[in-house]
């Protein structure tokens, strides 16, 4: 069984690559790179920043705490425990990969660091900002982001789908540990707020 979930997620890799054309190629290439989305990032933050007013430090370490999560964990606890080859450094796919500016990456690649810190993103702020046209705008762009990694054969879609999940995991978890915080902080000004006004 596992051979041939193995064989399925090689064969849905190459039909993405496969599609190719020196347009995409420059297109995926910017839309895979890191630091092509930093205006997205502080446009995010700069609304969340809005919303949350008083509690702002308390949501850029929810933001912190997502990423850093979604990354540490799909690099330790997968990429250099499970030890997956990349795509562009399995042996079997030479010759037939197409590999974009000489593009291989590290060794491993399951999962994807890029799925994990991008899902991650998107649903730490999409609940932040809780607006259908955020939360539509944010995992299109995730969504985009892995399609991309995948056209340039850096990851099978397998890597993509479980650093998704993962990322999506870290971001609901830092964002329940933000609503937490929130909740003690208020809890524990209410009752002086409600002395002061006795007196």
């Amino acid at each position: 069984m596992f051979d041939a979930l193995e064989s399925i997620d090689r064969q849905l890799l190459l039909l993405i690559n496969g599609w190719n054309s020196p347009f995409c190629d420059e297109l995926m290439w910017l839309i895979s790179g890191r630091y092509t989305w930093i205006p997205l990032y502080v446009i995010l933050i700069v609304a969340m920043l809005r919303k949350t007013e008083r509690q702002w430090w308390l949501m850029l370490i929810g933001v912190a705490l997502a990423v850093g999560l979604a990354d540490i964990i799909s690099v330790q606890c997968f990429k250099y425990t499970v030890m997956r080859y990349r795509p562009t450094h399995n042996l079997e796919l030479e010759g037939v990969l197409h590999i974009v500016h000489g593009y291989h990456g590290g060794l491993y690649g399951f999962v994807s660091s890029h799925a994990a810190n991008t899902f991650a993103i998107a649903l730490f702020s999409s609940l932040m900002l809780q607006r259908r046209i955020v939360t539509v705008l944010v995992f299109a762009w995730a969504c985009l982001v892995c399609y991309s990694r995948m056209y340039i054969g850096a990851h099978y879609p397998a890597d993509i789908a479980c650093g998704a999940l993962v990322g999506a995991l870290c971001g609901y978890a830092a964002y329940r540990l933000y609503q937490w915080q929130c909740n003690k902080r208020l809890s524990t000004h209410k009752p002086e707020k409600q002395q002061n006004g006795r007196d």
